[in-house]
């Protein structure tokens, strides 16, 4: 017996009405009957019964309501107090801004065992370093290409290559490595235009000597590939960013000369910072340092 159920019979119980008990609940009419259909096969007994084209409790159902109100209210209670605890959790742990799909990048499984010993949220945003720079995070890892401002603090942590995602059945990916000429007269999936890493890849296009072609603008870089395998396009991504298990009808190429960026985890030097971050970031420092 869980929550959804106890809560579900309390309400319709209490007002007979299933449009009524169905939107106390948060849930649609279908899914009430479901509910309680699963709590009576659960509980081997028949709760409600139709009576005149509404409902009624049964004999045995109005035995169990006093009981299961008090479950409900039980439930109720140890969901706020769970609740409660997240959220100071999470108003305790360090704001950790990463790119999108974190989980791709080689500094992704240190970051998962230093969270073990310290408490942080990690956040994934398309521009992380804007986070940092508006106060919303303590700490952001980010891909960049350039200088930074001089405020900051910088751990790198390696670099990452523009890549082409070229269609299996496309010419291009039988080819070992590709100049950014080379996909000047393809179609290109691109990330949307307001990203910054989007506005990057239109810049080296640019440096390149073409603009670049741009039929569909998606919010993910793994849409993107999804859509190369499906032969709609081309797509230049960092490799950090996309899984290395790749459909068959996706050929990875790489890119020459080589677009590099530089990835770093950063954080503000002019500010305050608690003990707690300050053994986050040396924890980080004396795992990439090694």
């Amino acid at each position: 017996m869980d929550f959804k159920q106890t809560i579900a019979f309390v309400n319709l119980a209490n007002t007979l009405d299933y449009q009524y008990a169905a939107k106390k609940s948060g849930i649609t009419v279908d899914e009430l009957v479901h509910t309680i259909k699963a709590l009576e096969e659960e509980l081997n007994i028949k709760l409600i019964r139709p009576k005149g084209g509404v409902v009624e409790l049964t004999e045995i159902g109005a035995k169990v309501l006093p009981l299961i109100t008090e479950i409900a209210q039980k439930h109720a209670k140890l969901l706020s107090i769970v609740t409660d605890y997240r959220k100071k959790e999470a108003e305790e742990a360090i704001k950790v801004t990463v790119v999108p799909d974190f989980a791709n990048y080689q500094a992704a499984p240190v970051v998962k065992k230093l969270a073990q010993q310290h408490k942080m949220n990690l956040v994934e945003d398309v521009d992380p370093m804007a986070q940092l720079q508006q106060g919303e995070s303590e700490l952001a890892f980010i891909s960049y290409a350039g200088k930074l401002p001089d405020d900051f603090e910088v751990l790198s942590v390696g670099t990452d290559d523009l890549v082409a995602y070229i269609p299996a059945r496309n010419p291009l990916s039988k080819q070992k490595k590709l100049t950014l000429t080379d996909l000047k007269a393809e179609k290109f999936l691109t990330l949307n235009h307001q990203n910054p890493f989007a506005v990057f890849v239109q810049q080296v296009c640019a440096a390149a000597g073409f603009e670049l072609y741009s039929v569909f603008e998606g919010e993910k870089g793994r849409t993107l590939v999804n859509m190369v395998a499906l032969g709609m396009g081309i797509t230049l991504l960092m490799e950090q960013s996309i899984s290395e298990n790749l459909d068959s009808k996706v050929v990875k190429v790489p890119i020459v000369p080589q677009v590099t960026q530089n990835l770093a985890f950063v954080r503000r030097k002019n500010v305050e910072h608690t003990a707690e971050q300050e053994e986050l970031w040396q924890a980080l420092k004396e795992s990439f340092e090694k």
